[in-house]
């Protein structure tokens, strides 16, 4: 460690049960016991190989492996199974993972313990350290050390810092995360041991007293990091991508994830598609996209109105015509009438405005051409009067 780790770092407080945001498994596969207090009063970095590190009983399982196995391996779930393998350092072959996980031992922790977890966060393992609670179920390997949180699948890595220089916060209190006393002193980090081991020696938790010994499955013979199936990085796995044109948001983005793909969005113009609803992917439907990788949805935009609009010239229109040709502009027609020679009875003589942009909505006086009999005017003035023609 160098001396910038002298500077605390926050390690997040999760209590037994308490599934944090971002959490990589969606059902639940034991979330332990709740002993109320640590085990022993013993804490700092130990070795995987030490006894006491954790609780187990005779009678209580605490934990569902085939049901994390059943999760990794379904087909929709290929990203968070290699971004999963990827945070424990494994390949993410179905094979290897299910040696690994085959490997590991259901077991409580017997103190409050420091851990390196890992959340699924846009298409990757999210690393942050974590203060579990005393009781809390994990599955450790045979080198004695914590790997995956068994409420949520996260994976557990060795954190970088050690009990002392970390400042321990609570979050999520009102998603189900309780507020415990974290005695510092007594927090364990777990340390890889120097050899796998045959058997671990925990404390029996419905007699704290005594001792059980677990016998440990052999090491398991693994890939590196990095595989994919049959061999391949799942960076270079391609699905094809799903037509989604008239999709809701929901439905399309349910659709490519389960593809393994990384959605984002953008809005566009589409008059053809319902505002709010997808018009199309980048790249096209139909189209192939490397595992992984991200596909943007093209979300169809609510249709703008335009800040001003033209006033059509409609002199010497009919009544009909000029009228339509107005409301069809998006502006409002309002007709008044004026004395105007035969030919011109029926038609706009004048419109007020003449042209130009106006808001839309905007009224458009259309003055149209009345026939006059006598000194009386059909529809219009008294040309003798003060506002006559």
């Amino acid at each position: 460690m160098t001396g910038l780790a002298c500077a605390a770092r926050v390690a997040a407080a999760e209590a037994v049960g308490y599934v944090a945001e971002n959490a990589f498994f969606t059902g639940a596969l034991g979330d332990g016991l709740n002993l109320g207090h640590n085990l022993s009063d013993k804490g700092g970095s130990r070795k995987g190989s030490e006894r006491g590190l954790y609780g187990g009983s005779t009678k209580v399982d605490v934990c569902d492996p085939d049901l994390l196995l059943d999760f990794l391996l379904e087909a929709g779930n290929s990203r968070k199974k290699a971004a999963w393998a990827k945070a424990l350092g494994i390949g993410a072959k179905d094979k290897n993972v299910r040696k690994f996980v085959r490997s590991l031992t259901e077991v409580v922790l017997a103190n409050d313990t420091l851990v390196a977890n890992h959340g699924y966060k846009k298409g990757k393992a999210d690393r942050y350290d974590a203060v579990l609670e005393a009781g809390t179920a994990v599955l450790v390997d045979v080198f004695g050390v914590p790997r995956v949180k068994c409420n949520c699948g996260n994976p557990l890595a060795v954190s970088e810092s050690e009990p002392g220089d970390v400042k321990v916060e609570f979050k999520g209190k009102g998603r189900g995360n309780k507020e415990w006393k974290v005695k510092k002193d007594q927090v364990v980090r777990v340390e890889k041991a120097e050899r796998p081991q045959e058997s671990l020696a925990v404390v029996d938790v419905d007699d704290t007293a005594e001792e059980i010994e677990i016998d440990l499955p052999e090491e398991p013979e693994l890939t590196s990091g990095g595989d994919g199936e049959n061999g391949a990085s799942p960076d270079t796995e391609s699905v094809e991508i799903p037509q989604t044109r008239g999709l809701s948001v929901a439905e399309a983005t349910g659709s490519l994830e389960a593809l393994g793909l990384v959605v984002e969005t953008r809005t566009v113009d589409d008059p053809d598609v319902a505002a709010g609803s997808v018009a199309g992917t980048e790249p096209e439907g139909g189209g192939s996209a490397t595992v992984g990788s991200t596909v943007t949805l093209l979300i169809a935009a609510e249709p703008t109105a335009p800040s001003t609009v033209t006033v059509p010239d409609v002199v010497g229109r009919s009544q009909a015509e000029a009228e339509q040709e107005v409301t069809a502009a998006g502006l409002v027609p309002e007709v008044s009438t004026e004395p105007a020679s035969p030919e011109q009875v029926g038609q706009v003589v004048r419109q007020v405005p003449a042209g130009g942009d106006v808001a839309p909505g905007s009224t458009v006086t259309l003055v149209v051409g009345e026939e006059s009999v006598g000194d009386e005017l059909i529809g219009g003035t008294d040309p003798t009067s003060d506002g006559g023609a």
